[in-house]
Parts: C-alpha cells; sequence; structure tokens
C-alpha cells in the first residue's frame, strides 16, 4: 500500500505570494503617490492664489500656474526618454530632488520673482506621472498590471476628498506659506517612498544617446501652444499675437517630424504615431482626461464665489463646506478605479473606458441644469465622476494595451504631454463660455447661472467628442495579456 508524501513546499510558497503581494503594495503606494503630486499641487496652488496675489501686489497672478504648466510641457519629453536610457527609478529621483527645491523657493520666496522661479523648478516632477505609469508595467505582472495602473489613475479621487480639506484648513490657520510648506512635505516624502521601496529598474535602451534638437524643438512646439491658449481669454482669439504663436507651434512641429524622421536615435518614433491604435488611444484619452481635469475647477465658481442678485449666481459656500460636500463623489472616483482595474482584465478595456466617457458627458450636462443647492451638487457630481472613475483608470490600461515595453516610457510621456494641453484647452473653452454671461465689480468677473450651464455644456460637449473619437480605437489587450513585470522583486 503506497502513501502519498504532505505537500509541505505549499506552506513556503503561500507566504512567498503573501510577502510578495505585501511588497507590491508598498511599491503601489510609492509610485501612486509622487504621481499625484502635480494633481495635489494644483489643488493647493489654486486655494492660496488669491491670497499670494494680494500679499505681492501682482497683477500676474495668472503665470503663478502657467508657468508650471509651460515648465512641465517643456521638460516631459527628455524625462519620459532620460527613464528609457538611464533607468526610470534614478530619474524619478532626480526630478522629485529638483522640484522639492523649487518648492522649497516657492514656500521661503521674499518676492514675487523669487516665487515665480520656484514654481518653474517645481514644475520639474510634473512629467512624474509619466514614469510612473511607464514603470508599473515594468513591476507589476500580468494578473496586477491593470489593477495597479487604475488605482494609480484613480487616485486623483483621494486628492480631491482630502486636499481641498487640508488646503483650506491650512490657509485658514497659517496662510498661504503654510499651504506652500505642505506641499514641500508632500514631494520629500514621495522622495522617500520611491527611494525605499520603488526596485532599480534597469534602462529599456541599451544606446545611451539623446535627441536634444528634438526634444527642444517638440519642447518649444508645445509651450507655444500651451502658452497662446492660456492667453486667449486674454488677448482675444482673432490676435495677431495667439495667431502668430499658434502658427510657430506648427512650424516648430513641422521641423520636429522631420528631424525625427532623419534622426539615428530618434527621441520620440514618430511612425508609432502612424499606427491608428496609439494615435486614436493617445488623442482620446487626452482629450477625456483633460476635460474632467478642467471641469473640476468649475466648483470654485458654482461654490465658492457669493451669491448676489443680478451679478453672481454662486452659492457662497465656505472652503470647508464645499470639500466636505465634494467627499462623495471623491471616494466614488476611487472604488470605481479599483472595479475598473479588476474589470479589465476579464473584459476588453474599451467598453469601460466608452461607458465612462458617456457617464461624464450626462453628468456634467446634469451639473449644467442642476447645481443650486447641496443635494444637487452631490447627485450629479456622483453621477459625473462615477464615469471620471472610468475614465481615469482605464486611459493608462488602454496605452499599456497598444504600445510595446520598448515604446510604453515614450508613450507616456506624451500622454502627459497632450493630456495638459487638453485641459489648457477645455479649460479655455470653458472661460469662453462663462464670459458670454459674465458681470464685473470693483475689477472682479461674477458670473450668472447662464454662464454656469453653459460652461458645463461646453465640457460636456469636449467630453462627447471624445466619446466619438474612441470609436476608432481598434481592439487593445486585456490588462491580463499586457507584457508586464519584466522586474523580478525581492521576496
Amino acid at each position: 500500500m503506497s502513501t502519498s508524501a504532505p505537500p509541505t513546499p505549499a506552506a513556503p510558497a503561500a507566504d512567498a505570494d503573501r510577502h510578495l503581494g505585501g511588497r507590491l503594495a508598498l511599491v503601489l503606494l510609492a509610485m501612486l503617490w509622487p504621481a499625484q503630486m502635480l494633481t495635489v499641487a494644483g489643488v493647493f496652488t489654486a486655494l492660496t492664489q488669491a491670497s499670494v496675489a494680494q500679499h505681492f501686489h501682482t497683477t500676474q497672478i495668472a503665470w503663478f500656474t502657467l508657468v508650471y504648466s509651460l515648465v512641465v510641457t517643456c521638460v516631459t519629453p527628455f524625462v519620459a526618454r532620460a527613464g528609457d536610457l538611464f533607468g526610470r527609478r534614478r530619474i524619478m529621483l532626480v526630478i522629485l530632488a529638483a522640484g522639492l527645491v523649487g518648492d522649497l523657493l516657492v514656500a521661503m520666496a521674499p518676492n514675487y520673482e523669487v516665487m515665480l522661479l520656484g514654481r518653474g523648478l517645481a514644475g520639474l516632477y510634473g512629467p512624474m506621472a509619466a514614469l510612473v505609469y511607464a514603470s508599473a508595467r515594468d513591476v507589476f505582472p500580468p494578473r496586477h498590471v491593470g489593477l495597479a495602473t487604475g488605482a494609480i489613475g484613480s487616485s486623483a479621487g483621494i486628492v480631491l476628498v482630502t486636499c481641498p480639506l487640508l488646503g483650506g484648513w491650512l490657509l485658514d490657520h497659517y496662510g498661504f506659506r503654510g499651504a506652500l510648506w505642505a506641499l514641500v512635505v508632500g514631494v520629500a516624502l514621495g522622495f522617500v517612498l520611491v527611494l525605499c521601496f520603488v526596485p532599480k529598474i534597469p534602462p529599456t535602451e541599451t544606446n545611451v544617446s539623446f535627441d536634444w534638437w528634438g526634444g527642444l524643438l517638440l519642447g518649444a512646439s508645445a509651450t507655444a501652444m500651451i502658452y497662446a491658449i492660456g492667453q486667449g481669454g486674454a488677448w482675444g482669439w482673432t490676435d495677431l499675437r495667439l495667431l502668430g504663436l499658434l502658427g510657430l507651434s506648427v512650424v516648430l512641429a513641422t521641423l520636429f517630424v522631420l528631424a525625427e524622421l532623419r534622426a539615428a536615435e530618434p527621441l520620440l518614433d514618430v511612425r508609432m504615431l502612424a499606427r491608428r491604435e496609439v494615435c486614436s488611444v493617445l488623442v482620446g484619452t487626452a482629450i477625456g482626461q483633460g476635460t474632467f481635469f478642467a471641469a473640476g475647477g468649475m466648483i470654485v465658481f458654482v461654490a465658492l464665489f457669493p451669491h448676489i442678485p443680478g451679478v453672481s449666481d454662486g452659492l457662497g459656500w465656505s472652503g470647508t463646506h464645499n470639500a466636505l460636500v465634494g467627499m462623495p463623489s471623491g471616494v466614488l472616483i476611487i472604488l470605481v478605479g479599483l472595479a475598473a482595474g479588476v474589470l479589465t482584465r476579464r473584459i476588453d478595456p474599451r467598453i469601460p473606458w466608452r461607458i465612462g466617457l458617456a457617464i461624464t458627458t450626462v453628468g456634467l450636462v446634469g451639473q449644467g441644469l442642476y447645481h443650486h443647492d447641496e443635494t444637487q451638487v452631490i447627485l450629479f457630481g456622483c453621477l459625473t465622476n462615477l464615469g471620471a472613475g472610468l475614465v481615469l483608470a482605464c486611459a493608462g490600461i488602454l496605452l499599456l494595451g497598444v504600445v510595446s515595453p520598448r515604446e510604453q516610457g515614450v508613450a507616456s510621456g506624451m500622454s502627459v504631454m497632450l493630456t495638459n494641453l487638453m485641459s489648457t484647452l477645455a479649460a479655455q473653452i470653458m472661460f469662453s463660455a462663462l464670459n458670454g454671461d459674465s458681470r464685473v465689480l470693483n475689477g472682479t468677473s461674477f458670473y450668472l447661472d447662464g454662464a454656469l450651464r453653459s460652461a458645463y455644456f461646453a465640457l460636456a460637449a469636449c467630453m462627447a467628442f471624445a466619446l466619438l473619437l474612441s470609436a476608432f480605437i481598434p481592439k487593445v489587450l486585456r490588462s491580463d495579456q499586457i507584457e508586464s513585470g519584466t522586474v523580478t522583486l525581492p521576496v
């Protein structure tokens, strides 16, 4: 009679899996924290810019955010390429350290000029998300890469829940410098997390060369366009300066394409953009995400602007009250994003992506019609963010499914650039709609209900356009089919 030996290796294997799962959770935290610092910086600086303008007596407060966006746009192609050449973890640490110096300058600035210099330096960590999304593919195995990518995208919901509350409290009790010092602490913590928990990721390119001319042409083209769009409301959309900058942007972009086609080691393989799946995903996801980020600014005019009959139809809430009302929709983004990461292991990612765009479009229309009390703001805010959770989570997963591991770094960089550009464009469309029914009182523009409604409808149209473009996205890989997990983690 024979007997079977007990399966003694099972316990060590299960123990190893648990340890590896814990390690992956720490790596995910170390990635999503710095990846969201750009969003955190946007929330904190938006809260502080009015106080900064009054403290330094400047009429050029628009540069407080514009210089940051310009730097992010300009350096993103360099950062994405450097990650491929020198290892993404190493470049993460470099740009976080440089951005930390910038945020320190902003927090301690004795004058507005030094503050703008600091804001420019802080923009160096803006491309962090491009490195994080590319690194997620390196670190997480196929079983987990979709969930991790979805969590990184939807973690913006955590920012939208916590940062307005924290930033408003700091502003009320410690002034604008208190909020800016908190930003310094956040970036420093991100540096420590990456240093301690993100594994070393080897370069994906062995031939160490850098296409400086290509990067300068691409960065200059994108910067000229961002600046022109940013000044559209002030200059007018037919102003010769604006048209000249847009023309310059087109010329520089053309020169970039010609240079890349001839370069031995191009910064960006433009032939990759000729592939329908890559082009449609990059453009569609940039419009969807960019429109959502721009729409986040509407709550300032709806909730925080005062109610002045005949002048302003804002609700006049405090920052704390507004943050509390927005908490349910922020939590919803996180939950939906995590669900999308699991769902895309089983179904075509285009399905939840398109559903998300459709729900967000309907939610923005609903917000345009119903934004007059807490109940309406919560209900339609939740509807919009239900769709946005799918949009933010699936954008990165779609990109993983149409590019190879070698192309991932460059593709993620292009995604960040295009999203930044589309967010600026959507914001200008929003402001153009707002200005159609505005009133000026004591030098400040206020908005009536018709302006708020038109702005929401304009944003809904942008989201609907992204939905239309998504029809041209061909079939992509499910998250469990994506080639990933090339870096071995210690157990």
